[in-house]
């Protein structure tokens, strides 16, 4: 499944993936539940894997922007 979002929804979503993780594991100190401890391990896996999507995306376009075949040749 592909979804589309654009910087400054991405951006909203780590936050409050990072917000959550946060919380989960304050929870998770003053009541010791395996729950909130999976909660926090969760939001940092989801965390993870956009953040790692984001950057080859933006890898990807970085590149696919240079067409090496363009550039002007060096020899003289």
């Amino acid at each position: 499944m592909k979804i589309e979002l654009t910087d400054e929804e991405v951006t909203t979503i780590l936050i409050a993936l990072d917000n959550y993780r946060d919380q989960q594991e304050t929870e998770f100190m003053r009541n010791p539940h395996a729950e909130f401890q999976q909660e926090a391990g969760s939001a940092e896996w989801c965390w993870q894997k956009i953040m790692t999507a984001q950057e080859t995306q933006t890898n990807n376009q970085t590149s696919a922007s240079v067409d090496p075949f363009s550039m002007p040749s060096e020899e003289k």
